[in-house]
Formats: structure tokens, sequence, C-alpha cells
């Protein structure tokens, strides 16, 4: 359990209440967080014109507004613009206002976001969200200010939980507008991404014949947010990973003590899993060996359906053990090289659903019944974006913060994050040694975001 005093305890308590009521999660509270501080957003309460207004204003406005809710929500750091994204938004942004038409879909041969994306030079992994507002109220006043709240209104909408526009996993970001010819409409296009979204792989380097990676995409799809809802809200799924072994002839297996659990979990898991294996030499201090055009990072596996996993279950009848080979370490990879296996979860025609990778959550305690009670139940993120506010205080306990670089590292969309890039920067700070002891027991995924990886390079090796 982690140390700490009483009087951080009550403070802690008190500021996670307070976060949960302030941030009750519905589009009249989000829109709040930004009307409650409407002072700081006085430069832009001019008078919006749709025969003649600034651009830029509309971009300032909108995005400082979108990261007063994120910083609030999350504790996240501003988004950074890319103007290369702006010019991915412009398409759409132009393309809606041209046509008056509300929609993230173009024309042939830029009729998908993932396409005009790969047009400026970007991997595919970005994603494209869309909105517009009436550009005027008639003879009532009407500011930057206000058209950007009406834009942001309709993003803010969910059935449930926080939306996907506010993900911490957005670190960069591309933003047009434009107004229709009739003038009474304005539409935006706003273009999220990670570092997975800047490519630095070179397929044609000698690299490519030193660390092998898998062809193509080995038939393998980038994640569908319809196809895999179920797979990526089940928490309990993080636990097969637990269950990930392989010997030293290369033999991989999935061992567990109870069979009955197995086919219970893996049921939930979708229609079939990969293996991914990657060599750490694919994340040296230098030009990384990782295409992020493909949605897995080494070499694959062929998608093992779960019913042939079930049957691999070599154990006897009688015992309720599990214990099958579902595959061994390829070939191409020499066995004394270290790696990492992830497990991928597949559903629908092959689509990638999650990605289970080796964490270090053992043991985390915060004094918070319900951010324990979210760890417990492998709701990991859950917990993370619980305690995430808690960056802004430069005074955090240091137990704290390394939970907290713990709890990001478990999955791409965390650790991806500036969560995780401003818990591991105060955690350098705080205790370098420890960080570098602590990011060794991770998966070497991590290093896809490229600052950590710096702190690594800079201070650990």
């Amino acid at each position: 359990m982690l140390n700490s005093t009483k009087p951080f305890l009550l403070v802690f308590s008190i500021f996670l209440f307070c976060t949960i009521v302030c941030f009750s999660q519905s589009n009249v509270s989000y829109i709040n967080l930004i009307t409650e501080n409407s002072s700081k957003y006085q430069p832009f309460q001019k008078n919006f014109n749709p025969l003649k207004y600034n651009p830029d204003l509309v971009k300032s406005c909108f995005i400082e507004m979108l990261n007063d809710v994120r910083r609030q929500l999350y504790g996240c750091s501003v988004l950074t613009n890319l103007p290369m994204l702006d010019s991915v938004a412009r398409m759409q942004a132009d393309y809606q206002a041209t046509y008056d038409k509300f929609t993230a879909v173009n024309v042939a041969p830029f009729q998908y976001t993932s396409q005009r994306l790969k047009n400026y030079g970007f991997t595919v992994q970005g994603d494209e969200y869309v909105s517009k507002a009436k550009a005027h109220q008639g003879d009532n006043e009407y500011s930057y200010y206000d058209l950007c709240l009406e834009l942001l209104k309709p993003l803010f909408k969910t059935s449930s939980g926080v939306p996907q526009f506010l993900s911490p996993q957005y670190t960069i970001y591309g933003f047009a507008c434009g107004i229709n010819k009739n003038m009474n409409l304005m539409y935006i296009s706003l273009v999220f991404g990670n570092d997975l979204t800047i490519q630095v792989f070179n397929s044609v380097t000698s690299k490519q014949k030193d660390l092998p990676i898998s062809k193509g995409n080995a038939g393998l799809k980038f994640y569908d947010p319809v196809i895999c809802k179920k797979c990526a809200d089940d928490h309990t799924l993080e636990e097969i990973y637990n269950m990930l072994s392989w010997n030293e002839d290369g033999d991989v297996f999935l061992v567990s003590d109870d069979a009955k659990w197995v086919k219970k979990i893996l049921a939930k898991a979708g229609n079939a899993i990969v293996l991914d294996f990657i060599q750490k030499d694919q994340y040296t201090c230098r030009v990384p060996t990782v295409d992020h055009n493909k949605p897995f990072r080494g070499i694959v596996s062929k998608p093992i359906s779960v019913d042939k996993i079930l049957a691999l279950n070599d154990s006897t009848v009688k015992s309720n053990y599990f214990h099958a080979k579902i595959g061994a370490i390829p070939q191409s990879i020499e066995l004394n090289k270290e790696i990492d296996i992830n497990i991928l979860l597949l559903s629908g025609k092959n689509y990638v659903c999650r990605t289970l990778i080796k964490k270090k959550v053992d043991d985390i305690k915060t004094s918070d019944i319900k951010t324990d009670s979210l760890i417990q139940a492998q709701n990991y993120e859950g917990a993370l974006y619980r305690l995430s506010p808690m960056l802004s205080d430069s005074t955090i306990h240091e137990d704290l913060l390394f939970s907290m670089v713990q709890l990001a590292a478990h999955k791409e969309k965390t650790y991806l994050s500036s969560i995780f890039t401003r818990s591991v920067q105060m955690a350098v700070l705080r205790n370098p040694q420890r960080l570098c002891n602590l990011l060794e027991q991770f998966s070497i995924s991590v290093f896809d975001n490229k600052e950590v990886k710096k702190i690594y390079c800079g201070k650990c090796k």
C-alpha cells in the first residue's frame, strides 16, 4: 500500500469528490466548464460577421475552449497544432461549405479521412470530427465566442460517458472552417492524432532486413468503433495477457489453472487472436523500425480462432488446468533476442479491436475507494482518468505519481496521451532511478510515445 499522510488523504478525497460533482457527463456540464470561466475569453467577444471574418480567430477560440475542457477533465497538456494537419482539415471544411453538406465523407480519391491524411504524408492513424453552427443570430449579438460554443455543443453530445472527441489520446490537431454560400452556416473540420499519426519508419533502409516486419497489413484491419464496441469496453479482457508465456525453445502458450474461466473470457475476446512479436531492437534510441501504417508492430502470426485455441488445450479431460501451445517465435527472430509479444484481439473480418500488452499494475493502491475499485476491476483507464487532474499539482505524492505512470502504460490509448507524458516528465524529476526501473518493466510499445522515449534514452541509457 502507498504511504501517505492523513491530511493528504483528506485533500485527495475532497478533490476527487469535487471532480466527480463538477464533471457530471452531459453536454451542459462540458459547456459549463467553459462558460464558468468566460472572462478569459474576452479577446473572442468581438462580433462575428460571416461576410468578413478572421478564420484564425475562430480556430484560436475553438481550440482554447477545447484545451480548457481537456485540462479540467484530465489535466491534459494543450494540443499541438501541425500546419499540415490544418491542410487535411481544410479539404473537408471547404467541401462541406461548398456543397452545404454536413459530413466527414468527401469524394474519391480523398473520400475518407485516412486517404486525406496519407495525401499530406501522415499515416492512416488519425480521427476527424466535423461540426456546424449558425453563422449569425439575426439581430442578436453574436461573437466568435458564441459561435465556438455552438460548434462545440454537438461534439459534446453523448449517450453515456465522456465523448470520444475529448479523449486524452489526442495530442496533435489540425483545424479549418468555412462558410456556406448563403452565409448562414459555419462548417468546421477538426483532425486529431498523436505520435502514431507521424511516420518515421523507412521501409527501404537496411534495418528492414535486420529487423523484419510482416509485409503489408497481414490481412488485419484497424479498429472499427461499431464492430469493436463490445470487446473494447470489457476491462476483464486485460487478464488474458497474464496467461501468456513462452519458453527457451520459442514455443508460446496460454496457461491457466481454470479452464472454465479461460473458455468464458475467450468467448468475450472476439473471433480470434494474433500474436505480434516485437524485437526490442526495433525501438533503439535512434530511428525506430516500426511502421505506423500497420495495426501491429513487428511480425504477426496467422489469426488463431478462439475455438481452435480451446481445442489446443492439452491438459487431461478431468483436470481444470488449461495449457495450449498457440504459436512459436518466428524463425526470422533469433531466440537470444529480447522480444515482447502483444496479443491482438480480432472481431468481425480481422479487425484489431484490442491490443493487450505487458504491463505493471500489481499492488497499486491510492487510498481512494472508488479509484481502487476501478483498479481491482481492471479498469485502469478509468482509474487513471479519475486521478489525472492531480498532475496539475506539482506537490503530488510520489507514490501516487508513479501509480499514474503504471496505469497510463497499460494500453496504447493512454500511453500515447499527454497524461503519460506529463506523469513521466514529473516522475523523472522526482526519482529518475525509480522511473528507469519501472520503464524497463513495461511493454516496449510505450516508446511509441516519443517524449517518453526521449526521457528514457536521455536518463536511463
